[in-house]
């Protein structure tokens, strides 16, 4: 474990962060020790055809939930986003991601490739966000920023900004406030939006970009405030929202052709071929035991 001292001159943006719904590996552990006690009693007592088509059965369910629940997950380290579903990865570069919002799933957009009007909008498949958890959130934010009835009259006295005033025993911070009363998809996407926006300032800082001008963003900002980010066709979009940033790179004066430095901006997509081997192998397997 290291100290506070060392850890705190750690850099958070270039460590490894995993970002899973905590419902989905809940789910899973529970089937997969289902699953094995399930195989070791087959193995133990089955010694028929139904013995083996259970057996059998049982790991084509294992499959889908390990390729559907298990191993869907965002990625995020300091080459980009990963984001893996259950039979395609996406890995994005941080100079291009556009936006990352939240509608149902945590969803990352691309900057469109070249001649392209639009650019690719990532769905993940594991972090999601029911109506039912953003219902509740809105009525945890309605309910702190209403103001509290006071019983008897008190003389009105100035008060200091809420930033600066004091806070009483055992009250958290505003920050920690805020976090509560967001979603595990709002806080995901909130935390791989301003990872997108270090990023791009630290790759122009590097290229030796003039700044963008502006402050930067505040800690906490209305909600949801990594959602109201600008889609330009033909510029890569600050994730603050205070103006576009020039894509870093080599300039297409320098002898770099321009047409190489957008396809290095665009997402790779690869097909998972463990999870779909996971599913496909044990049908095939089903489908020969029951017909052969």
């Amino acid at each position: 474990m290291l100290s506070q001292q060392a850890s705190s001159r750690k850099d958070p943006d270039s460590e490894r962060e995993v970002f899973r719904g905590a419902g989905s590996a809940v789910l899973s552990w529970a089937w997969f020790v289902v699953a094995v006690i399930i195989l070791v009693d087959l193995a133990v007592q089955g010694r028929d055809h139904a013995a083996v088509v259970t057996a059998v059965f049982v790991l084509g369910i294992t499959g889908v939930v390990y390729a559907c629940a298990w191993r869907p997950k965002i990625v995020a380290d300091s080459g980009g986003i990963t984001v893996m579903n259950p039979v395609r990865d996406y890995q994005v570069p941080w100079t291009a991601v556009s936006k990352v919002d939240v509608v149902n799933a945590v969803r990352v957009h691309c900057e469109p490739a070249p001649g392209a009007a639009r650019g690719k909008v990532l769905y993940s498949w594991a972090v999601q966000s029911s109506p039912r958890a953003t219902r509740r959130a809105a009525l945890r934010r309605e309910a702190r920023n209403q103001p509290r009835p006071r019983l008897t009259p008190r003389p009105r006295v100035l008060q200091p900004p809420p930033s600066t005033a004091p806070r009483g025993y055992g009250e958290l911070p505003d920050s920690t406030k805020e976090a509560l009363e967001r979603s595990s998809a709002d806080f995901t996407a909130g935390r791989l939006a301003e990872r997108a926006q270090h990023a791009r300032r630290a790759a122009a800082r590097a290229a030796g970009l003039p700044p963008t001008g502006g402050q930067p963003a505040p800690t906490a900002q209305p909600e949801p405030w990594f959602a109201n980010l600008p889609e330009d066709a033909g510029q890569v979009a600050g994730v603050t929202g205070d103006g576009p940033t020039p894509a870093p790179g080599p300039a297409a004066g320098n002898g770099a052709p321009a047409g190489n430095q957008a396809a290095a901006m665009q997402p790779v997509v690869q097909w998972a071929w463990l999870p779909i081997a996971a599913m496909v192998v044990p049908l095939a397997l089903l489908l020969l035991v029951v017909f052969v």
